[in-house]
């Protein structure tokens, strides 16, 4: 699933960007992975649970209630290795992109979320300076030019009903208190 949203991303920025095919790549920002020149790179950094999404209401279904999906919160980040001009070119094209397309919907969904996903939101992030260095030196990486991106809301199913207890009933009961 989560492997679906970040190839949608990409398939996004290639169709929409106006550039050549084949300009986008999917990496690791880990140290030991060559960052193939004159390409954009798309680096997921962090899986969080979406706070606003947390503790959902029960799902009803045909088989009872249900755990909701899980909400999750992607953290990508995106650079260009090359020519530091060219760099922010294709940088610059990246932010038209999802500044034209912030909320993606069924038509930019790969067929392989479209069932599970309504809707993607993609937001520009404003990492301070602090946590930028701690990314790239994290990951032993020098310092680059990049974008920042959060793309919420990742809807994450519960495993199958043999690992799940359903709630077959769901009922709340009021009592009148006594002044």
């Amino acid at each position: 699933m989560i492997d679906d949203v970040t190839s949608t991303l990409r398939d996004l920025i290639e169709s929409r960007s106006g550039l050549p095919a084949g300009w986008v790549e999917v990496n690791s920002l880990d140290s030991g992975t060559n960052l193939t020149q004159d390409k954009l790179h798309i680096c997921l950094y962090a899986i969080e649970e979406h706070g606003h999404v947390r503790n959902g209401p029960l799902v009803s279904t045909t088989a009872g209630y249900e755990r909701p999906p899980l909400g999750l919160a992607l953290s990508y980040v995106m650079t260009f290795t090359g020519n530091h001009l060219e760099c922010q070119k294709r940088l610059a094209r990246v932010a038209q992109v999802f500044h034209s397309t912030p909320r993606l919907g069924a038509a930019e969904l790969s067929p392989a979320v479209q069932p599970l996903i309504q809707q993607l939101t993609v937001r520009l992030r404003s990492p301070s300076s602090e946590e930028r260095t701690s990314l790239w030196t994290a990951y032993g990486r020098d310092f680059r030019l990049a974008l920042y991106y959060g793309v919420e809301v990742v809807p994450l199913p519960p495993l199958g009903p043999e690992s799940t207890t359903r709630v077959t009933e769901h009922r709340v009961t009021y009592a009148e208190v006594g002044r």
